[in-house]
């Protein structure tokens, strides 16, 4: 085997089909039984064997014992489970295993099999006795009890129908992978009233998939056409989809429209994981912040039963309001970071008026701003829980964490009293509160997970469980190094480098910076092994692999990311195409040597999917004397072809000057080093026709570069086994300048 090929061999072990597992307990999820008891899954190995079972926790006296006898569960089954999964509820587990419901009589110790409950396309009360689904673009419930149905609207059509989605991002992908889509019901807690709402998409304009490959059932090999609503930011308010609220009512049996200002969407507005709205826990009202086009506007809204509604609160900004930003806000499933107190009077709404985001009091009658809640000097964000006057939440730049996205818990009372930090250590925390007891898993990327228990004030009772990386580190996974350099104007900046495998202070290596550029996130993971969330990717970009591959690698976020104020965020507005601070990443690289002396900065590479493709095409362009090689997957490379509602957000209304700026393709003549760009052809997410425009461009400015179609393949084209090599190959045959030999990645 040759050195190089030995190298492909030890990259391959670090693929993420082939760590999966390999770290244990690094995310354990709990379910309170009382007031007082809890459990949560554990991992570990026992003679080489990985065995898991439920674990149960006296919340009081902190002791622990076996909740039911998990190895008999496991030998009825006739194989292990997916884990943690299931519920346990006064002595019976059920879960969910290839298909089929089960029960296991903890006690007992029998395993039952149980009828299918209501399909991915219904939508379930809370008492269980109502079920909802969308027929023919319009709702029907059923009574569980009697079994009748009853039509609730009958004006719902194509592209304007109740409790759906707008189309747009992965729309055909949901349609192609069978993915049901739940309908839009958000449920009052007493099970009598729902909110919903209708998405009217008739005029919003269409793109275009092309399926090409072969699949199972065909008749003939003809291409299938898809097509989709996608706006544009250059469309008019009535060509995009516009979400109009409606009140329902159990009894009454009707829905009745709300008449409160559309909201501006892309996909759904209620889900499990990611909701517009929320109830008031007396089922008296529901609210909602209503963000107008362009995010310069929110108004806080509180909805009646009866289908009346008052706006109580608007916060402007003249450029751009950081508000459902995914990790940084929301409450809940419910992603702002506000709320009326269940007496109406008062209202706590999150603003970062003086740049570092704070929660402020409102009297909800009269709208008078009674003050700061959190004090100066932090950024206040998610909200865990309220408990009577208490507000628990997430903060942010903390003077003494290491990082200032370091995301910990405090607690401060509603009229800005006892204020107190919960969770001390460095690290970035996911705390649940409950029960007067907070449960907390912290990590880093140089840190694995530790998971602690403490009391409502912060103080501790005890350790549950730590991460074990053994078996990952076995694999030749290198903990990443944080580090800290400076912008051109002053700014501490925030990154992580990963040592290549074959380590020699006396070598010199090329670098891949690893980059996204999109604004609405930071790319540098703040947890221990983060893939951002999305199946099938790499660990840290994949610069694990091209570790071993023999290159050094980066992360850094530039000025633009969310999570450190107003300012720092604001760099990103009307500045799209500076990519969320690419010149801070070609200006800190001689910082960078000084720090690491061992990196070759005329063998400096760069990759990126989506908005990072963007940016890789962008620095390929822009600064073609810094970066030689670059890979840009999935990106968009013109602004103006993208989704109005992520676009919008940071350039502001179509203004084609500005929006010209985010044109890759004007910079075509530029290139001088290498450059792969990729696509998925199913990709309903930025559309493909994307890098087409880009690939146009080159050949008409008479550049050599590469580029190749994944025809099965949506936007998750980092995913993608065969991307994966041809991105490994291009920086060793380019960059490394060494041959690259036969290997096969599946």
């Amino acid at each position: 085997m040759t050195d190089m090929k030995k190298r492909y061999h030890n990259a391959e072990k670090l693929l993420p089909w082939n760590i999966q597992g390999l770290t244990l307990n690094t995310a354990p999820v709990f379910h309170w039984i009382s007031e007082r008891l809890f459990y949560y899954g554990k991992e570990e190995y026992r003679n080489g064997e990985l065995v898991r079972h439920y674990r149960m926790i006296d919340a009081l006296s902190g002791k622990e014992r076996q909740l039911f006898d998990h190895e008999d569960l496991v030998q009825q089954l006739g194989h292990e489970l997916t884990f943690p999964d299931g519920i346990w509820h006064h002595g019976k587990f059920r879960f969910r295993c290839d298909g089929i419901n089960y029960c296991y009589l903890t006690y007992e110790k029998k395993l039952l099999q149980e009828p299918d409950g209501p399909g991915d396309d219904i939508s379930v009360s809370p008492n269980r006795k109502y079920q909802i689904r969308v027929k023919e673009h319009d709702l029907y419930m059923t009574d569980t009890e009697d079994g009748q149905e009853y039509r609730l609207t009958y004006d719902g059509e194509q592209d304007n129908e109740y409790a759906g989605r707008a189309e747009a991002s992965d729309y055909i992908s949901a349609q192609r992978f069978g993915i049901v889509q739940k309908p839009g019901i958000l449920w009052s807690p007493d099970s009598q009233h729902f909110l919903t709402y209708r998405i009217d998409q008739r005029k919003t304009k269409e793109l275009y998939l092309i399926e090409s490959y072969d699949r199972d059932g065909l008749s003939s090999i003809r291409p299938r056409l898809h097509t989709y609503k996608c706006a544009f930011p250059e469309d008019s308010d009535d060509e995009i989809p516009q979400a109009y609220f409606y009140m329902g009512d159990v009894q009454a049996k009707t829905v009745i429209p709300v008449g409160c200002p559309p909201q501006s969407v892309e996909g759904g507005l209620f889900s499990e994981r990611w909701c517009f709205a929320r109830w008031l826990e007396d089922s008296s009202a529901v609210w909602t912040t209503l963000i107008a086009r362009a995010y310069k506007s929110a108004s806080f809204t509180l909805i009646e039963t009866d289908g009346s509604y008052r706006i109580l609160h608007t916060e402007e900004d003249d450029e751009f309001l950081n508000m459902r930003t995914f990790r940084h806000d929301g409450y809940g499933s419910y992603n702002c970071s506000n709320f009326i107190t269940p007496d109406r009077k008062t209202l706590v709404f999150q603003s970062e008026r003086e740049d570092l985001a704070r929660f402020y009091r409102y009297d909800a009658e009269s709208g008078e701003c009674l003050g700061a809640i959190t004090p100066e000097g932090i950024m206040a964000g998610r909200i865990i829980a309220v408990d009577g006057d208490m507000i628990y939440f997430m903060a942010s730049n903390m003077p003494d964490t290491s990082d200032p996205c370091f995301e910990r818990l405090c607690r401060v009372r509603i009229d800005g009293s006892e204020f107190a930090l919960l969770t001390p250590e460095d690290g970035m925390h996911k705390c649940t509160v409950e029960n007067d007891t907070i449960l907390d898993t912290w990590s880093r990327a140089d840190c694995p997970p530790q998971t602690v228990m403490r009391r409502a004030d912060g103080s501790f009772i005890r350790e549950i469980i730590s991460a074990d990386i053994t078996r990952l580190l076995e694999q030749g996974y290198i903990i990443p190094e944080r580090f800290t350099v400076k912008s051109e104007d002053g700014y501490d900046l925030y990154g992580i480098l990963i040592y290549p495998a074959d380590f020699d202070p006396n070598k010199s290596y090329p670098l891949i910076d690893y980059i996204y550029g999109g604004m609405q996130t930071y790319n540098v993971p703040k947890t221990f092994q983060d893939r951002g969330g999305i199946p099938g990717r790499e660990i840290m970009g994949g610069l694990e692999e091209l570790a071993q591959l023999g290159f050094a690698g980066i992360i850094l976020d530039g000025k633009g990311t969310p999570g450190r104020g107003r300012t720092f965020h604001h760099f990103a507005y009307e500045n799209v195409h500076g990519c969320c601070g690419l010149a801070d990443h070609v200006y800190v690289l001689p910082q960078l040597k000084e720090k690491y002396p061992f990196l070759d900065l005329d063998r400096v590479g760069i990759w990126g999917n989506s908005g990072g493709g963007c940016a890789t095409s962008r620095a390929m362009l822009e600064y073609p004397d810094t970066y030689k090689v670059g890979v840009a997957s999935a990106g968009n490379h013109d602004q103006r072809m993208y989704s109005n509602i992520w676009v919008e957000n940071y350039y502001g209304l179509y203004n084609e000057e500005i929006y010209k700026k985010g044109d890759n393709t004007a910079l075509a003549e530029n290139l001088k080093g290498k450059l792969l760009i990729v696509h998925g052809a199913m990709d309903d997410n930025v559309a493909m026709s994307e890098s087409m425009r880009l690939v146009d461009a080159l050949i008409r400015a008479d550049k050599d570069f590469d580029f190749f179609i994944l025809p099965r393949c949506n936007h998750n084209v980092p995913a993608d086994p065969y991307f994966i090599r041809r991105k490994l190959d291009y920086f060793v045959r380019y960059l490394l300048k060494e041959e690259v030999p036969e290997v096969h990645f599946r």
